[in-house]
């Protein structure tokens, strides 16, 4: 089973991470008096079978303080996505998302409509709509509207105020195709096309610190990956090329990774490698810098400081392999 994804901040409590075959919530002991390596060693199983998961949404969506989950199902095959509500001591009560399975890869979160909770905007494989749910504050979430065309082949979909509106707006990474950004006008009524060949996944950051959300589209079919320079007002005027000359990248992060101030690049390329990529600003870029070979073939990235020393880790999830943390 194949999936490309990555741990993507889209809002202050909301985390987009992977679910790779059984999904599964990992724990790791309290902190000791000193900052020290963590072994992720208990497990608990989010559901009793092995079904298609694509991706891991998790935020507080019943406003009781507690991380909840979505889980987003299907890939190829129509499956009922899942919300599963933290009651504070680990334990999950779960319930289907929407009336009907359909072809998810995504379920990001993200305060759409400013009213103070955390609303799902879920991408769908074609031939399926890509669809919009308001939160009422308690964890239920109503299908408010649609996104897109149904006949994109929409692998991950990214939350970020481009225009400079406080609102977030949707970019729909689309595999084969140029991506999309719908902008965020109470609605989302059209959305414009992005200088893209095949993504399936797309980063937002302010790259060049100008104030404004730039755009990191890796390729993921053998063509050069991008980085879509944003004016403040939602337009890519500038587009330069970014990383190797050919890549096949399935997984992403940005984070400061070396204290600089300026977001850095964490790369998974499916034929290549992992690589770093260290931003000088000034709109440049270090080159490559190997962080696991290319005998790991890696479909998830994260950036996170998981041993509390104050410094980013990066985790990286391998194809059929254990995943890497590396502190």
């Amino acid at each position: 089973m194949k999936f490309c994804r990555h741990f993507h901040r889209s809002s202050p409590s909301a985390w987009i991470v992977p679910a790779l075959l059984l999904p599964a919530v990992l724990f790791f002991a309290a902190p000791p008096a000193e900052p020290a390596l963590r072994f992720f060693e208990r497990v608990l199983l989010l559901e009793e079978k092995g079904e298609t998961s694509a991706g891991v949404s998790i935020g507080d969506l019943n406003g009781d303080g507690h991380p909840d989950i979505v889980l987003a199902k299907g890939r190829h095959w129509p499956l009922y996505n899942r919300i599963l509500l933290n009651d504070g001591k680990g334990n999950f009560t779960a319930k289907n998302l929407g009336e009907a399975p359909d072809r998810t890869y995504s379920a990001a979160l993200a305060d759409l409509d400013r009213d103070g909770d955390l609303d799902l905007v879920v991408s769908n494989d074609s031939p399926d709509r890509k669809l919009i749910y308001t939160n009422d504050g308690k964890g239920r979430f109503k299908l408010a509207g649609t996104f897109g065309d149904p006949k994109w082949p929409t692998r991950y979909v990214t939350l970020a105020d481009l225009n400079g509106d406080r609102y977030p707006d949707i970019v729909a990474a689309n595999r084969g195709m140029p991506s999309f950004v719908c902008f965020n006008d109470g609605g989302f009524p059209s959305c414009r096309w992005l200088p893209t060949e095949s993504a399936t996944i797309i980063l937002a950051a302010d790259f060049d610190g100008d104030g404004a959300i730039d755009l990191f589209v890796p390729h993921r079919d053998g063509g050069r990956g991008l980085i879509l320079l944003n004016d403040g007002k939602g337009n890519f005027p500038q587009v330069t090329s970014f990383g190797l000359p050919r890549s096949w990248v399935c997984a992403a992060a940005a984070g400061d990774l070396n204290g600089e101030g300026r977001p850095d690049l964490v790369v998974g390329d499916e034929r290549q490698g992992t690589f770093v990529y260290f931003n000088f600003g000034r709109r440049k870029f270090a080159e490559p810098m190997p962080l696991a070979g290319k005998d790991r073939v890696p479909y998830a990235v994260a950036i996170a400081d998981l041993n509390r020393d104050g410094q980013p880790d990066v985790v990286v999830g391998y194809l059929e392999k254990s995943g890497s943390v590396f502190f």
